[in-house]
């Protein structure tokens, strides 16, 4: 039994539910990956013609999204969460920060970063 209140499978069905929004958005999902591990992680990697993106989210309720942009391999946005489950509205605002900045990496040469508990 883990001692966290996500499960690994509950993240996987998370990015799984986002397909036709990403669809929608000119998004592909390109592939999603789970590490089992004592703090278990999935990882789901994104693409379109000008942006490439991760989200990396943990069973401990971490979450870390990131853009890149193809032309120059510049971070265009870097964002990191403590949620406390998959429905926080919390997490659906940094979703859409990041559908943003996949979609318009050219939007904003400054880097949004930010550690948010």
């Amino acid at each position: 039994m883990s001692e966290y209140q996500i499960q690994l499978a509950d993240i996987v069905s998370w990015f799984h539910s986002k397909q036709q929004i990403l669809k929608d958005f000119g998004i592909t999902l390109a592939d999603i990956r789970e590490s089992h591990t004592a703090k278990s992680a999935a990882a789901a990697n994104f693409d379109t013609a000008h942006s490439i993106g991760q989200i990396v989210a943990w069973v401990s309720g971490e979450v870390d999204f990131e853009v890149l942009r193809v032309a120059d391999g510049k971070d265009v946005f870097l964002l990191h969460q403590k949620v406390p489950h998959l429905g926080s509205p919390t997490l659906e605002t940094a979703f859409e920060n990041f559908l943003q900045h996949m979609t318009h990496p050219d939007g904003d040469d400054d880097l949004h970063a930010s550690y948010e508990k």
